[in-house]
């Protein structure tokens, strides 16, 4: 009963932290001058793209926990250390790819201007988050811009 009950307040609580995003993002987008299509459009663009840049940070987060467990061994299978850092590798590609595919559409739906004015005020929504707060960006601080937050 208590993690029925637990279980509808958590699921309470993300829809409305994804309410208040999603009002936040349609603001943002009104700032920036895009127009209602244009922000549907962006936001379709982040949607494509989600699931595989979420789905790719579990798996590479998954085998570091793996490769840091295998190496505290104290005979390491060095084949087995290979086997995982392959794996990583794969699952970091997929991450970038699906990063920069992100930032390519964004760039061709929205052309150059208003592409620089969403990244110029997505590094301010991360700088604002705080030190300890990630924007979801990996190493472009442009990656993941208006979702953060929102699913």
């Amino acid at each position: 009963m208590r993690r029925g009950v637990l279980a509808v307040l958590l699921l309470s609580l993300c829809a409305a932290l994804s309410f208040t995003q999603e009002v936040g993002d349609r603001q943002l987008w009104q700032r920036l001058g895009l127009t209602e299509q244009e922000s549907e459009q962006v936001l379709a663009v982040f949607d494509r793209t989600e699931q595989t840049i979420r789905q790719s940070r579990l798996e590479i987060d998954v085998l570091k926990a793996e490769l840091k467990k295998l190496l505290f061994q104290e005979k390491v299978d060095m084949q087995e250390v290979e086997k995982l850092l392959r794996g990583s590798l794969e699952w970091e590609y997929r991450l970038r790819l699906a990063q920069i595919t992100r930032q390519v559409e964004l760039r061709r739906l929205l052309g150059d201007r208003k592409y620089a004015r969403l990244m110029e005020a997505v590094k301010r929504r991360g700088q604002n988050a705080g030190a300890g707060g990630d924007t979801g960006q990996g190493d472009t601080g442009k990656a993941d811009a208006g979702r953060k937050g929102s699913r």
